[in-house]
């Protein structure tokens, strides 16, 4: 009796399949680069812009005297937090690829 046979035979997959070229791993690491820089943008944003309205409203005396120098050194806190997200989106600029132990083993 005649056996039937696929009418494609199946691939085999290499058990490389799922290493990524150079290029496909550059691609990756610019993409993961460009989202953590536009976060890190987002929060500085947010972080600068509150930290002058908090030093404006702490100078304006709407509150009491110690309830404004609490918000004056809140801003300046908040400054500061800025200065440091600016300082570690300099840092994430200079990297210019994945750390060697990021990479899974196959």
């Amino acid at each position: 009796m005649p056996t039937l046979q696929p009418l494609h035979a199946p691939r085999k997959r290499s058990l490389h399949a799922t290493e990524l070229t150079p290029g496909t791993e550059r691609s990756w690491f610019e993409f993961d680069r460009a989202a953590v820089l536009r976060q890190l943008d987002d929060i500085n944003r947010a972080i600068a812009a509150n930290a002058v309205e908090l030093k404006m409203v702490a100078e304006e005396g709407v509150f009491e005297r110690p309830l404004s120098g609490d918000l004056s050194r809140a801003a300046r806190v908040l400054r500061s937090i800025a200065k440091d997200l600016t300082n570690l989106r300099k840092t994430v600029i200079r990297v210019d690829q994945y750390s060697q132990g990021s990479k899974k083993k196959s």
